[in-house]
C-alpha cells in the first residue's frame, strides 16, 4: 500500500471515529432502553464483521459440551478476559476495555459505548450455545468502574 493510500485510510478512519463519537454522544439524549438497544445492535454488527461469529459457529458445531465451548472460546476468540462458568452464569472480567475501536483510539470510551460490547457478547454466546441468553453488564470501565464484568445467563 502506498503512503498516500495509507494516509487516506487513516483520515477516513479518523472521520468515521468522529462521526461515531457524535452519534454516541447524541444517544445520551434518548431514554436508556433505546440507547442500550441501539448500541447492542452495533455489537451484533461487530460480531458479524470481524469474523468472530463465524468462529463461534464452528465452535458450536464441533464442541461436544459447554466446557469445550468455553475452552475454545477463550482460545480462539479475542476477548479482554477469560470466560468461566460460575453457578447459573458464564462470567468474564476485564481490567481494560475489550473493544478494538476504543483500544485503537478510534472512538472514545463512554458508558453508552459499553453496551456495544454487551451486544457482541450476546450474539457470540447465543451462537456458541445455540439458544437465547441474557447478558448483564455488571461493571463497566466506561461507567467509572475499575473493571468490566459481564455475566451471561443461560
Amino acid at each position: 500500500m502506498m503512503l498516500n493510500e495509507l494516509d487516506e485510510k487513516t483520515k477516513l478512519l479518523k472521520r468515521a471515529g468522529a462521526v461515531l463519537n457524535s452519534i454516541i454522544k447524541g444517544l445520551d439524549e434518548v431514554n436508556s432502553e433505546t440507547r442500550q438497544k441501539i448500541m447492542e445492535l452495533c455489537g451484533e454488527a461487530c460480531a458479524h464483521e470481524n469474523g468472530d461469529l463465524e468462529i463461534a459457529k464452528v465452535i458450536a458445531e464441533e464442541a461436544s459440551d459447554e466446557d469445550e465451548v468455553l475452552a475454545r472460546m477463550n482460545k480462539e476468540i479475542l476477548w479482554c478476559g477469560t470466560w468461566t462458568r460460575k453457578g447459573d452464569t458464564i462470567q468474564s472480567m476485564c481490567v481494560k476495555c475489550g473493544c478494538p475501536l476504543v483500544r485503537n483510539k478510534v472512538v472514545d470510551l463512554t458508558g453508552t459505548f459499553c453496551y456495544c460490547s454487551r451486544g457482541w457478547v450476546k450474539k457470540i454466546f447465543e451462537t456458541l450455545l445455540k439458544k437465547p441468553v441474557n447478558v448483564e453488564l455488571e461493571k463497566s470501565i466506561g461507567l467509572g468502574d475499575k473493571v468490566c464484568r459481564f455475566a451471561v445467563y443461560t
